[in-house]
This record gives structure tokens, sequence and C-alpha cells, in this order.
């Protein structure tokens, strides 16, 4: 049975062909930039050509299950993606490309499962934390939150049945909770957003437009055509762009110590995203952790709960091929 899972993106969509009894051994994998197509369609037909030229000798004329990871509210049948002006139907690939089985899933809860198969190499460790053993018994919670084109928030937990351990991941618009400030610069930068936007929620702030808006909070005046990795290769020699840096980290590391205090998620906080991974210098930063920890009487909760920044930007593709075969067995006899 082959597979084909894809964690679609605003900015970069991965895909991997696979057979579905050795899933560890990709067949075909691609990465495109999103905004090349117009649509899902046409990248898929572009991924299915790549698959019959680089894996010939496999037989590829059927493929049975597609999983796609989609940034967004995704319906049973249909999907628009969040920053990106997509609509996908089911039925659409269904009748385009043959395939029978077609699952949606929201990208974070991909990203969620996916970090089940990260191994050491493919994080970094932020806050060791030190849960204790009871806990770990008692809530099997991880969450995962990344900031890139937007800012997405899921979590999984397990359930053990007859000897068997079943992850189960759901998904969230955590991303839209109002941005909380917490000194005097994150008040006038709440006054400064509504201003623009009326509702302030904290994707305004930890995203890749969210850094660029930081930059010209401190600059005060327009900026075009700047970006977030920008912003990031000139902090060294710009006070603007560092300062920008580092309260973006900062409400960051704020946001996931809130996450920590909502779940209490013992095993442990992973962040994604495009933007962390590259801002690895500032995550490790004072900045960020202080952020994190300040809690007032809830700061010895959030340092007993692990913080890792996830390295590996196939996590969603992981999952979503994990939840491929997930479905596969569940239509098994």
């Amino acid at each position: 049975m082959h597979i084909i899972a894809a964690d679609v993106g605003g900015t970069k969509t991965r895909l991997a062909f696979a057979d579905v009894e050795e899933p560890n051994n990709i067949l075909y994998e691609a990465r495109y930039l999103s905004a090349e197509f117009e649509s899902f369609e046409p990248m898929l037909h572009t991924f299915i050509k790549g698959c019959k030229t680089a894996a010939s000798k496999f037989e590829i004329a059927t493929i049975d299950a597609l999983t796609l990871a989609l940034p967004g509210l995704v319906s049973e049948t249909s999907a628009n993606l969040t920053n990106l002006p997509w609509v996908i139907k089911k039925q659409l690939l269904k009748d385009t490309f043959g395939i029978k089985n077609i699952y949606f899933m929201n990208d974070f809860q991909a990203s969620a499962l996916g970090t089940r198969q990260l191994l050491d190499r493919d994080k970094v460790t932020l806050n060791a934390g030190n849960p204790d053993s009871d806990n770990l018994i008692k809530n099997t919670t991880r969450v995962t939150v990344g900031a890139g084109t937007g800012l997405g928030l899921a979590w999984t937990q397990d359930n053990l049945q007859e000897h068997e351990v079943t992850t189960y991941a759901y998904d969230t618009e955590g991303g839209h909770i109002d941005f909380a400030p917490v000194d005097d610069i994150q008040i006038r930068l709440l006054q400064f957003l509504q201003k623009r936007h009326g509702h302030v929620s904290y994707e305004r702030i930890l995203s890749g437009d969210g850094l660029v808006m930081l930059y010209q909070f401190f600059t005060n005046k327009p900026c075009h055509d700047i970006s977030a990795e920008w912003i990031n290769k000139q902090a060294e020699n710009n006070q603007a762009a560092d300062d920008a840096l580092s309260l973006f980290v900062k409400i960051y590391g704020a946001y996931i110590g809130n996450i920590a205090l909502l779940y209490k998620p013992y095993a442990g906080i992973y962040i994604t995203g495009g933007i962390a991974a590259k801002l690895l210098h500032k995550m490790q930063s004072e900045e960020f952790i202080n952020g994190y920890f300040n809690k007032g009487r809830m700061e010895p909760l959030v340092k007993k709960i692990p913080v890792y920044l996830v390295t590996n930007e196939r996590v969603g593709m992981l999952g979503a091929m994990m939840e491929t075969i997930k479905k596969h067995h569940a239509l098994l006899p």
C-alpha cells in the first residue's frame, strides 16, 4: 500500500511518498514553495511526477492513501487555508487523482504527533524541567506550539488500552488568544497594534509579520520590503532589529509559560514552526527563559515542565505519515 503524507504550510509544503509497511523508508520526498502554485492540485501533480521519475522501480500507479496536514480550520470534506488562498476539497482530490482514502488534519495536530518520532539530535533543550514521576503517570500531555506564517498550537494525550498505547492529537486556535502585556513597553506595543488591528492576539506578534511589526514599533516609521529574515540578519549591527528580536522571544516565553499553566504538559512543550530554529541564539537567551519563568507564585510549576526547540523541519510530515499509518491499521479486518 503506497501512501503520500503532506505538511502544507503558508510558506512551504513538504510531501513524502512511502510504503505503509515501511514508513521509515521514504521512497521520495520534496519541498515546494507554496506561493509558486495557484492551488494544491498542481503541486500534487508535480510531486507524483517526481515520484515516478525518482522511484521508477516501484509501482506507484495506485496511491492508496493521502493525508494532508493543513493550516487553519479543517472540516471532513474541505479546508480553507489560513495565510494561503487555497481551498482544498476532498472529493476533487479523489476524482482527480483516483485516491480512495484521503484524510485531512490540522497542521499542528500533525506536528504534535510528529514530536513522538523525534530523536535527541532533532531538538534543543531550553528548559530541562523536572516533572515528578507521579505527574508523568497522571498526565502524559505534550504540547506543540510554533510561530511561522501564523501561530499554531496543538496537544496530544496517550491512552493505554490492552497494553497498547495510542496517541491522540487535538488541534486548537490557541494562537488567537488575547495578547497580555506584562510591562510598560508591552503596554505601549498593545496600544500601537490596537490602532492597526483592533483586536490583538498573540499571533499578531508571534509570526513573521509580527516580528516585522515589532521592528516598526521600535523605529516608529513604515518599513517597506522588510522581512523577519532581514531583521534577524541585521540584529548584530542594528539596535532596533536587536530590540525587536529580544521583545519577540520575551513575549514568546511568556506565551509558552501561559500554555504550561493551562495544560501542565509534563511530557513537554515542543516549539516548532519556521522562526524559532532560525533564532536559536535568542531562544536560548535570558529574555526567553525569564519570560517563560515569570509566572509569580506559579514559577515553580513552569520550571518543572520541559521545553524543547525542534530543529527537524520534517516534524509535521512525520506526524501526517503517522496518522496515515494509524488510519490504515484501523481499516484492517
